[in-house]
């Protein structure tokens, strides 16, 4: 079992466990892939000073819902709706190379 990370409510799998089966590698594999993806999609509308403090902070405790209010005082996007659509973008990728 991997940690888990403070926006993991926005990584729906059921889509993609409908492709994987119950294969649990292929789930873990592509759960650990979505939240790459996702924290690929925080840091490109983060301003480019914040990444090492951010990084700093998501690497002591992933699963911190803090890291949301810390996030939205220096993110001008809605970062749900990024991450989201980020999300969904490496999906349909997923599934369409299955």
């Amino acid at each position: 079992m991997t940690k888990t990370t403070f926006y993991d409510h926005l990584l729906d799998l059921s889509d993609l466990e409908k492709h994987l089966g119950s294969d649990e590698e292929l789930t873990l594999i592509a759960r650990k892939t979505l939240r790459n993806h996702a924290l690929v999609s925080i840091l490109q509308v983060l301003p480019k000073d914040r990444h090492d403090q951010f990084l700093g902070e998501f690497t002591k405790s992933p699963e911190d819902k803090k890291h949301w209010g810390w996030l939205r005082q220096h993110v001008k996007e809605d970062l749900e709706k990024v991450i989201k659509a980020e999300v969904d973008r490496a999906k349909k990728d997923i599934i369409k190379h299955l």
